[in-house]
Formats: C-alpha cells, sequence, structure tokens
C-alpha cells in the first residue's frame, strides 16, 4: 500500500482541491514517519488556508484520509495566497516522495 496524494487543478493549472489517502505501510502504525510527515504537510497547509489566509475551505479528516477544497468563489487576491500555500505544500510532499518513492505516489488531475 502507499500514501496517495491526488491533486485537482483548475484550467489555470491552480490547486482547487487535494486528497490523501492510503497508508504509507514504511513502518507499523504510530512509528511511521512517512505517514507522519505527509500528514503534517497536508493538514498545516489547510490549516494556513484557513486561519492565516481567512480562505473559507473545506476539509473532511478520517482514517488515512484527508481532503481538502477550496471554495469556488474566491477573490484574486485570495487565489494567490492560497496558490502559494498549496505549491509549497506540494514541493514539501515531492520533497518526501523523492527520499521515500515506495511509499508516496502523487496524481494530478485537471478538472
Amino acid at each position: 500500500m502507499m500514501t496517495n496524494v491526488k491533486i485537482y487543478r483548475n484550467k489555470e493549472k491552480r490547486i482547487v482541491r487535494y486528497k490523501v489517502y492510503g497508508h504509507s505501510k514504511y513502518s507499523e502504525a504510530g512509528t511511521d514517519i512517512v505517514c507522519a510527515a505527509v500528514s503534517a504537510v497536508v493538514q498545516t497547509a489547510a490549516l494556513g488556508l484557513i486561519g492565516v489566509a481567512g480562505i473559507k475551505a473545506e476539509y473532511e479528516t478520517g482514517d488515512a484520509y484527508f481532503e481538502c477544497i477550496l471554495p469556488e468563489d474566491m477573490d484574486e487576491n485570495l487565489r494567490e495566497k492560497a496558490h502559494v500555500i498549496l505549491e509549497t505544500m506540494i514541493l514539501g510532499i515531492r520533497e518526501f516522495q523523492d527520499q521515500y518513492s515506495r511509499y508516496i505516489r502523487i496524481f494530478e488531475v485537471e478538472v
């Protein structure tokens, strides 16, 4: 099994939603540094969107599952803030993927 990160981008290549699911199985639950690292980055990005940028993003979390959806009616200023936060999140996840490629998979789709 792997940790899967699915990034949804609009036609302007801006992230409008992201979903993370699955256990990496790098090590036992509670000691899995890959799952912990990815979870920390994606949840911190959602907190940044909501608490720092003031974006009314919606998120859902569960066992081996996290999804964040941005509102469609954001103005350009908020869209730019979201872009910076989420592209930074992707940089972090790609770095983890470079180091632990057998445990993390990233998909990008246009919506």
